[in-house]
């Protein structure tokens, strides 16, 4: 699989299930991978997985930006038109890279759709800076992606890069990845604002009372 342009990138990404072989990431029975990880060396019958425990996210909503604006962005396809914007709001892009970008030290969240059988149906790669607490600030690095049922499945911090495996240290004990070429990586980094462009996807975290809040931050993507 080939990415040719960022929209290329994106299609892969939105079409990407797994088994898809060495070319994705592979997290098959991803709470069974965790499992095992608590129970490395403790013997050699392997572990009983259990059932798959889905993380507790922010509440979000994913917008389209129709119009930039002074002070606003026009936007569709959720609960308001606009956004209010400042040269204070925090933004942070996703851009497409590859598997060279998981190295020893970034932060990582890898973003699935579960399934009934514990397997997930990889979307997305997110590696942000090393030492960050997470690849993209407030967020779990799927808000922007407009799939309903993506989630983050692992994040946490890659330990080692080594033969064609990223060992990653999550909260739960530590769990393996396998990078291949064309694997839906997007790296993450902070922009000002005025780096949102009609066309993107906006993620933004609601507030207590289920109303969108630009004032924690904006997660950025390029549209198809």
């Amino acid at each position: 699989m080939e990415r040719s342009s960022t929209r290329a990138s994106f299609a892969a990404v939105r079409q990407l299930v797994l088994p898809v072989g060495a070319a994705v990431f592979v997290l098959a029975a991803l709470a069974a991978v965790v499992a095992a990880a608590r129970q490395t060396g403790s013997g050699d019958a392997p572990p009983t997985p259990g059932a798959m425990q889905l993380p507790r996210i922010a509440a979000y909503a994913t917008f389209t930006v129709e119009r930039v604006e002074p002070g606003r962005l026009v936007v569709s396809g959720g609960s308001v038109s606009e956004l209010p914007v400042g040269a204070e709001t925090r933004a942070w892009r996703l851009e497409p890279a590859d598997a060279d970008a998981v190295q020893t030290g970034a932060a990582i969240a890898i973003i699935g759709v579960p399934n009934e059988v514990r397997n997930a149906a990889i979307r997305a790669i997110i590696v942000g800076d090393p030492g960050s607490p997470g690849p993209a600030g407030p967020f779990g690095g799927h808000e922007a992606l407009g799939e309903r049922f993506a989630l983050p499945m692992v994040v946490g911090t890659v330990v080692r890069v080594e033969e064609g495996r990223a060992v990653i240290r999550t909260g739960a004990g530590e769990a393996t990845a396998w990078p291949g070429e064309g694997a839906p990586v997007f790296r993450v980094r902070e922009v000002e604002v005025d780096d949102i462009r009609p066309g993107d996807r906006v993620g933004v975290l609601l507030d207590r009372d289920g109303r969108p809040d630009p004032g924690r931050g904006l997660l950025v993507m390029r549209g198809e």
